[in-house]
């Protein structure tokens, strides 16, 4: 190999270690794109149950204003607050789900960068041997050789 085709080589080897870790770049904004659709369903979800806490609130002050006992007003108050109840442990429930997917989708990335630095840290050690062996085999070009006269010009 000369010493024109090694200088080369050795400017691409950056350029080759980048485009190894290029997959890791993709599946990480892949990534960004179901965190966001994952948030999007969540929130989706909380602005329904918000509708529903406010539709359930109408409902009790409407059964309020026409009770006509203490016990009724009482009765449409707890109406109101086991629904408000139910619909706090559906965010809650929501928010788990949406946690525990983030989770799964984190392990699966760092499990995929592992096997993409894994993959760059081999192809920049076969480069390495690549380079060591060019740089021990003989220069193309033959010196000349030394007889001890010095040459002038």
């Amino acid at each position: 190999m000369s010493d024109n085709e090694t200088l080369f080589s050795n400017i691409l080897q950056p350029a080759a270690t980048l485009k190894a870790y290029a997959p890791m770049g993709v599946k990480f904004w892949e990534n960004q794109g179901t965190a966001l659709e994952g948030l999007k369903e969540f929130a989706e979800g909380w602005f329904a149950r918000r509708q529903k806490g406010m539709q359930a609130a109408l409902e009790a002050a409407q059964h309020i204003g026409v009770a006509e006992t203490p016990s009724d007003i009482l009765q449409g108050y707890q109406n109101w607050f086991r629904r408000e109840m139910e619909l706090l442990a559906e965010d809650g429930k929501a928010y788990q789900q949406q946690v525990l997917r983030a989770g799964a989708n984190l392990r699966a990335q760092a499990e995929e960068e592992q096997e993409v630095m894994r993959s760059a840290a081999h192809q920049s050690a076969q480069q390495g041997e690549e380079v060591l062996r060019a740089a021990a085999q003989p220069s193309a070009r033959q010196e000349a050789p030394q007889n001890g006269k010095r040459r002038t010009g």
